[in-house]
């Protein structure tokens, strides 16, 4: 549903508290498209902080489409056979890429695997026109472990809880508490045990409030959950399309020695040489919040940049 939606967002956020707030792209005298590196910060920090249930108001538009900020850490393949925003040879054999979501409500101070750099995604209803839509799946409120779930597959149950971490409707669990009730169930690995809040744009209605559930059983886990990143599982899309994939920023956690912002250079020009028209995409560097009520910043330098105008 959302996808016939998404055709129609700017007249629908028309008049609607809900503005669009697309940065500026600009095309230098060489056909060079450049994403306005300070906008997009900015942009960063209004998605974040935009604790909406869902969009316009809208149970068929989960709140993913413009609201928070959806993000994957990266290492890229040493043999080269794949770039860090293409599908990994895992992902194409499961048919999903694991994301993590970040907003205000919604917080972690911890990343994937511990890594320090990645990219983020554009929310779709705010994304330029040329790039394609991805499709959101299933959302767990903590990490999913899901390459112990399956191989070939996700946002499917694991062989011990054949009942419990299924997708949550079939599960018996439609709200954040029943959800946090299951994960506090003593014994057992809770990673594994939880369901998954079923987002797919076929569930219309649902797809909104099961998303909204989502992101309250992450508030409500606190600081117990404040040390690890939620999971959301996107369908695999195709490789080798750089100029059309929803790219906003490449990352970095902010702090220390900076070690993510070497890998995130190197990213940005690999983007930029990939692409045809060539098109910079900017570094930002993540602040992560220091407490589960506290608040992360999105931040632009340009002495962090490697490809500039």
């Amino acid at each position: 549903m959302y996808r016939i939606i998404s055709s129609l967002v700017l007249a629908l956020l028309v008049g609607c508290s809900q503005v669009s707030t697309q940065p500026p792209i600009s095309v230098n005298a060489d056909g060079v498209q450049i994403l306005d590196g300070p906008a997009i910060a900015t942009q960063l920090n209004t998605l974040y902080g935009r604790k909406f249930p869902n969009c316009n108001k809208s149970d068929s538009q989960p709140a993913f489409l413009c609201s928070g900020v959806t993000l994957r850490v990266t290492v890229k393949d040493p043999n080269n056979q794949y770039k860090v925003w293409d599908p990994s040879p895992t992902s194409v054999k499961s048919g999903g890429v694991s994301f993590s979501y970040l907003r205000q409500d919604a917080n972690f101070g911890r990343l994937a695997w511990g890594n320090g750099n990645g990219y983020i995604l554009y929310p779709i209803f705010e994304a330029p026109k040329d790039k394609e839509d991805l499709d959101y799946l299933c959302s767990y409120p903590e990490d999913a472990w899901t390459w112990h779930r399956s191989e070939t597959a996700v946002c499917v149950a694991h062989p011990s809880y054949p009942t419990q971490s299924q997708l949550c409707q079939d599960a018996g669990v439609t709200t954040a508490e029943q959800w946090l009730a299951v994960w506090n169930t003593a014994g057992g690995n809770p990673n594994l045990r939880q369901c998954g809040f079923d987002v797919r744009d076929e569930r219309n209605y649902l797809a909104g409030p099961a998303f909204y559930q989502s992101v309250r059983s992450k508030e409500l886990r606190g600081a117990a959950g404040f040390g690890s990143h939620n999971e959301i599982l996107i369908k695999t899309w195709a490789s080798r399309h750089p100029n059309t994939f929803p790219i906003m920023a490449f990352f970095f956690i902010a702090g220390g020695s900076n070690a993510g912002l070497a890998d995130a250079r190197y990213n940005q020009q690999d983007f930029y040489n990939s692409t045809n028209p060539k098109i910079i995409v900017p570094i930002i560097r993540l602040t992560p919040a220091t407490s589960a009520t506290g608040a992360a910043t999105f931040t632009y330098v340009a002495a962090d940049q490697q490809v500039t105008q």
